[in-house]
């Protein structure tokens, strides 16, 4: 065995706790001091106050929803037949679910009818219908000899009141505005 090797088996290894004493020192002088206590308990304070501003507005927010009709009322866009003629074209025509205008629910031909004399051509379908799925993944409808490309280009779901626990948000928000504001109030009082 060479000297080097002698000198790093032997006095290197004892001498371990000797070469990181400063920096466990270091490490330690750090986390118990004021100001990294003080900031993480701001940033602690915030993160909780973030995490806690989604069930507060949106707890409210699913529960009047259904009330003013802010939800579940899909818009259903018909295409003219021109359009539905370009996207039916081509080598490998889209394979769409077809219906004669007959074959609709009464709903569905009043919100076919008022959609394709439009100006936007789209109309809001008041509910979910027989057809609602074959509508949803986009069909053509036939209406006196011509095609008309008809979907539900908007759906808007009402969201889940029980997914959002607005007594646990609220003492959230009040946590983390606490935890925010706790330094700056110590240095106040003191």
């Amino acid at each position: 065995m060479s000297d080097d090797e002698k000198d790093l088996h032997g006095e290197d290894q004892g001498d371990f706790q000797e070469h990181f004493a400063p920096v466990v020192r270091s490490f330690w002088r750090t986390m118990t001091s004021r100001s990294f206590q003080t900031y993480t308990i701001s940033f602690v304070g915030m993160i909780i106050l973030s995490a806690s501003i989604g069930g507060v507005i949106l707890g409210p927010y699913a529960a009047i929803q259904p009330t003013y009709g802010l939800c579940d009322k899909p818009v259903v866009e018909v295409y003219s037949p021109a359009d539905t003629a370009e996207l039916t074209a081509g080598d490998e025509p889209p394979n769409f679910r077809q219906f004669s205008y007959d074959e609709l629910t009464p709903m569905e031909q009043e919100t076919f009818d008022e959609a394709r004399t439009s100006a936007l051509q789209e109309a809001e379908l008041d509910g979910r219908t027989a057809h609602f799925e074959e509508l949803r993944n986009g069909s053509v409808v036939t209406y006196e000899g011509e095609s008309y490309y008809t979907v539900v280009a908007s759906l808007d779901d009402c969201v889940d009141e029980t997914a959002f626990n607005v007594p646990l948000s609220i003492v959230g928000v009040v946590v983390g505005l606490g935890l925010s504001a706790a330094p700056g109030l110590r240095r106040w009082f003191n």
